[in-house]
C-alpha cells in the first residue's frame, strides 16, 4: 500500500482518515466531488427556473432565455465594463477589474461572464475541498463542498458575479500558505485584491499562519516573508491605472460613495438593519432580515470555532482571524438605502464558518437540516432574484 506522506505543517488526524487518505489521491478527488456538486446544482438552477415559470402561465422561454434571467443587477456591469472600459459612467470604478479582464479575454458578453465564473465555481469547490481534507479529513470536505453550493445565496457562485473568482483566490491563498508554499500565497492574494478591495483582509490570516509555522519567533524569519507584500498589488495596480485613465488614484473609492458604501463602528451597521426590519414589509425589509439574519448565525457558528465541541485547534487561528475580519467588515458596512446589503451572500466567504458548520453535520439530522434548509432557501431566494425584487445583489 501506498504510505501516507504528510507536510511537515501537517494537523494530526485520527487513524481511520488516515486510512481513507492513503487509499486516494487528494486533488483527484477534490476536483471528482467538485464537478459532482457543480453539475448536480446546475442543474437543480436550470429546474428551479423552468418552474418558476409555471404560476405565471403562458409558455415557458427557451433555456438560454432563463439563463439570462440568473444575471441581472451587477452581472451586467461587468459585462459593460468588459465590453467598453470604466469610463461608463462615476459609480463603474467600484467593481475591480480582474473579473471584467477575464471576461474580455473569454470573448466579451454574458456567456463569457458565465463561463467564467463558473469555470472559478468549480475551481473554489476543488480548492475548498482540498483544505477542508487537510485540515478535518475527507468526510468534513465533502459536507463543506455541499454546504457550500447549497448555502442560500450560493447561486450566486454560478451566475455572472465575481463571487466563485473571489472565493477560489482567497480559499487558494489560504490553503497555499497553509501548506508552506508563500510565493504562490502571496501571488494568489495580489489576484484576490485585484478582484475585490476585501481581498486585502488576507494579509492577516496569511501573517499568523506564517509567524506560526516558524514557531513564533521572529529571527527565523525568511526572504519568502515578501511574499505577503504581494497581497495588496491588486489594489495597488488598480490604483495605477484608475490615476492614468480616470485621473484618480482612488476613484474605486470615490464610487463607492457614490454607490452610498460607507463604514460605521463595528457592528453599527448591524444595528441599523435591525431597525430597517421594523418597517413596512416589502423588499428592502425582507432583504435587511435575511442579511442581518445570516450575519448573526455565521457570528453564532464563528464562536463554535474558539468554544464547544466543535472548535478548532490552535494551529488553525488563521481560519478563525479570516473568519472574524470578514465578519467584522460585514457588520459595519452600510450600502446605499439598506444597511449591509449583500451581507447574506459575502458571509460565504468567511471560510471557518463554512468549515464548523461541516463539522457539525458529522450528526446526520445536523446534516439533512442543513441541506434541506439550505437547498429550499437557495431555490426560493434565485427564482425572487430572477424577479429582479429582491435587493440582494
Amino acid at each position: 500500500m501506498q504510505t501516507l506522506i504528510e507536510h511537515p505543517t501537517a494537523p494530526p488526524i485520527d487513524v481511520r482518515e488516515k486510512r481513507l487518505l492513503t487509499l486516494r489521491r487528494p486533488w483527484p478527488a477534490a476536483l471528482r466531488a467538485a464537478l459532482t456538486v457543480w453539475a448536480v446544482f446546475t442543474g437543480t438552477h436550470l429546474a428551479v427556473s423552468a418552474l418558476a415559470w409555471l404560476p405565471r402561465g403562458g409558455k415557458a422561454p427557451d433555456l438560454w432565455t432563463m439563463v439570462l434571467g440568473w444575471n441581472s443587477w451587477d452581472a451586467g456591469h461587468y459585462v459593460r465594463i468588459a465590453e467598453s472600459g470604466y469610463h461608463l459612467g462615476p459609480g463603474f470604478p467600484a467593481f475591480f477589474p480582474l473579473y471584467p479582464l477575464l471576461i474580455r479575454l473569454f470573448g466579451g458578453g454574458v456567456p463569457a461572464a458565465l463561463v467564467v465564473a463558473n469555470l472559478a465555481a468549480f475551481g473554489a469547490l476543488a480548492v475548498l475541498h482540498r483544505l477542508a481534507e487537510y485540515e478535518f479529513g475527507p468526510r468534513v470536505a465533502q459536507r463543506a463542498t455541499w454546504y457550500l453550493a447549497a448555502f442560500p445565496m450560493g447561486f450566486f457562485l454560478f451566475i455572472g458575479y465575481n463571487e466563485s473568482l473571489f472565493l477560489l483566490l482567497a480559499v487558494g491563498a489560504l490553503y497555499a500558505g497553509r501548506r508552506g508554499h508563500w510565493w504562490l500565497a502571496g501571488a494568489l492574494g495580489a489576484l484576490s485584491s485585484a478582484t475585490r478591495l476585501f481581498g486585502l483582509l488576507l494579509i492577516a490570516p496569511l501573517a499568523i499562519e506564517y509567524l506560526r509555522q516558524l514557531g513564533w519567533q521572529p529571527r527565523r524569519i525568511r526572504a519568502d516573508v515578501l511574499s505577503l507584500a504581494l497581497v495588496p498589488l491588486g489594489v495597488i495596480a488598480y490604483s495605477v491605472y484608475c490615476a492614468i485613465e480616470l485621473g484618480n488614484p482612488l476613484a474605486f473609492s470615490v464610487a463607492q460613495d457614490q454607490w452610498g458604501r460607507r463604514y460605521t463602528f463595528p457592528g453599527g451597521a448591524w444595528v441599523i438593519a435591525v431597525q430597517q426590519i421594523g418597517g413596512p414589509l416589502d423588499a428592502s425589509t425582507l432583504g435587511s432580515l435575511i442579511d442581518a439574519g445570516t450575519t448573526l448565525l455565521a457570528v453564532v457558528l464563528l464562536i463554535l470555532t474558539l468554544a464547544g465541541p466543535w472548535k478548532f485547534r490552535r494551529d488553525q487561528v488563521y481560519l478563525v482571524v479570516q473568519g472574524a475580519l470578514t465578519l467584522v467588515l460585514l457588520l459595519s458596512t452600510e450600502v446605499g438605502g439598506r444597511s449591509m446589503q449583500s451581507a447574506a451572500r459575502y458571509v460565504m466567504e468567511a471560510v471557518a464558518v463554512l468549515l464548523v458548520l461541516a463539522r457539525m453535520g458529522d450528526r446526520p439530522a445536523v446534516d439533512r437540516a442543513v441541506l434541506v434548509i439550505g437547498v429550499s432557501l437557495h431555490a426560493v431566494c434565485l427564482v425572487v432574484f430572477m424577479s429582479a425584487k429582491f435587493l440582494v445583489a
